[in-house]
């Protein structure tokens, strides 16, 4: 029973104490129910009873908690095949392109998305423009972002101009795993192009370790939550990766960095510098901590970094990747954690405490930088 499930959750709340569960857990509870009874086994009872009272009170739909949140815009993730024929541009909810599954497609995907372009895909060529064809479609629907995973063990190979075959032979059933990471390479490059084209932001997220044990993914699914942190990215396969992108006609596009692994925070804030433009603050630049490292600790690593080694004023601020609404709430833990950050640097001197400016830096950092690229 459901009741029984959340008893036993809140039986064991108490040990986590530490973790941002146990932060997270509470807000939610207080800003969205208003409940503000500890978590424990002794008030389990309590509290779905409260909790269902509020539900059956009020209406909470997905509009009720984006208003709630004051949210403007959100970005929920499509794969390329979904229906996007009802989004309008201007909706508070536009897609955000999950891109994964056309890096290195199944022949199924193939199909039908030749069948989604009227195109008739039988080689690269012509799958890079039904692939330019329906991600076009997506941008005008209001998608300014894509996402894509370089899991650990990311490896760049440089094109050699034997893709052609090698995406034959994927329509064969017979390209090998070496030659399946150097197609998915070049796919990869020409993506970023198109997204360059289309001045869309590009988001890699890198170094999850998804393979860990076979025994939860029979058990939970390949998303049952299980995966760990990888090793340090592979920074010349990163930098030949944008550098040949940049190489082409179309130049490199809008690109946010997030790492898993927190070694990587400060290479990744260098690379601000190192692809930078005229007239374009932060071309590259790192996004916040995510997944395994979404909570203060590292936070604040992050924050520390790019104030070391790129610019803070350009930082895009808080994400939340999680499936569920009521993670909006960590955009107000991401700004409590901010905020305490910047007042230990004030009181330890670190920083100068000038209102006007640390007024500027917030406001750019928890809204400004985000809705710049709306426009």
């Amino acid at each position: 029973p459901k009741f029984d499930k959340f008893a036993l959750w809140c039986e064991k709340f108490p040990l986590l104490v530490g973790n941002p569960l146990y932060i997270w857990s509470q807000i939610e509870l207080k800003e969205v129910f208003g409940i503000e009874l500890k978590i424990n086994k002794s008030n389990a009872k309590a509290i779905y009873d409260l909790a269902n009272k509020f539900l059956l009170d009020n209406e909470v739909t997905v509009n009720y908690l984006l208003d709630k949140f004051n949210v403007e815009k959100i970005c929920p993730c499509f794969s390329l095949l979904q229906d996007i024929s009802y989004i309008n541009k201007n909706d508070r909810s536009v897609p955000s392109l999950r891109g994964d599954d056309f890096l290195l497609p199944k022949v199924t995907f193939i199909e039908d998305l030749g069948k989604l372009t009227n195109t008739n895909i039988d080689s690269l060529t012509s799958y890079l423009d039904a692939l330019k064809i329906r991600i076009s479609e997506f941008y005008k629907v209001g998608c300014i972002f894509s996402d894509h995973a370089l899991d650990n063990g990311f490896v760049y190979y440089l094109d050699d101009n034997q893709n052609e075959d090698r995406f034959n032979k994927l329509l064969k059933g017979e390209l090998s795993s070496e030659d399946g990471l150097k197609l998915k390479s070049f796919i990869l490059t020409c993506v970023l192009g198109i997204y360059s084209e289309l001045n869309m932001v590009t988001q890699l997220h890198i170094g999850a370790q998804r393979t860990t044990s076979d025994r939860l993914k029979k058990l939970a699914g390949p998303a049952g939550g299980y995966a760990s942190l990888g090793n340090s990215v592979d920074i010349v396969s990163l930098t030949n990766l944008f550098n040949e992108v940049e190489k082409r006609e179309q130049g490199l596009g809008k690109i946010i960095l997030f790492t898993l692994n927190p070694v990587d925070n400060e290479l990744l804030s260098t690379l601000a510098g190192s692809y930078s433009r005229t007239n374009m603050s932060s071309l590259i630049s790192q996004g916040p901590a995510w997944w395994w490292s979404d909570h203060e600790y590292a936070i604040k690593d992050v924050l520390d970094a790019i104030s070391a080694y790129s610019v803070l004023s350009n930082f895009i601020g808080m994400t939340t990747d999680s499936r569920s609404f009521l993670s909006l709430i960590r955009h107000d833990y991401f700004r409590r954690v901010l905020c305490s950050y910047l007042a230990d640097k004030i009181n330890s001197n670190s920083l100068p405490y000038d209102e006007d400016d640390i007024d500027v830096l917030l406001t750019k950092i928890c809204y400004q930088n985000a809705n710049e690229l709306f426009k």
